[in-house]
């Protein structure tokens, strides 16, 4: 009677988990070197994806701080899902900041903006060796100006692809 039960069991569990299974398998197909009306689609869907991610490449941040705000995650998961589907491009975080404190410390606050953008995307199953990152400090402002709403612009982590 026993060996019956596990024979049910088995029965029923076995296909539940190959249709679970089947369910997440993506439908991958290689594509076609020899088409290159396809490869230029491709090549033009890229370039349009990229450039809708260079106009959104910007992380800001409050002042004196380096955790990300959550209004940016469809910016840096954008990002994530270009990446995944784009293998051979990597990306350079540079980390900026306003023009107030010392240039060693703006140096590394800038460092630490970049690297909390590096580690959003790394959690995000993003391969470390596809992210460099690099600190202007406030040496590279976008605006200039001795007002808040110059220093807001200056305070961010930019993705260059």
């Amino acid at each position: 009677m026993k060996l019956n039960d596990v024979f049910k069991i088995i029965t029923f569990i076995l296909p539940t988990v190959m249709m679970f299974s089947c369910s997440f398998q993506k439908n991958k197909i290689a594509p076609d070197k020899s088409n290159k009306s396809m490869n230029s689609y491709q090549d033009i869907n890229t370039n349009d994806q990229l450039d809708t991610l260079k106009q959104n490449s910007v992380v800001y941040f409050d002042l004196n701080k380096f955790s990300i705000n959550a209004r940016f995650s469809k910016i840096l998961n954008d990002t994530v899902d270009f990446l995944y589907s784009h293998p051979d491009i990597n990306v350079i975080i540079e980390g900026h900041t306003d023009k107030r404190g010392s240039d060693k410390y703006n140096i590394e606050l800038g460092k630490r903006r970049a690297n909390a953008v590096k580690t959003y995307l790394e959690s995000r199953g993003i391969p470390s060796g596809k992210i460099s990152i690099i600190s202007y400090g406030s040496g590279r402002p976008i605006e200039n100006g001795d007002k808040e709403d110059s220093y807001v612009k200056n305070r961010r982590a930019v993705i260059v692809y």
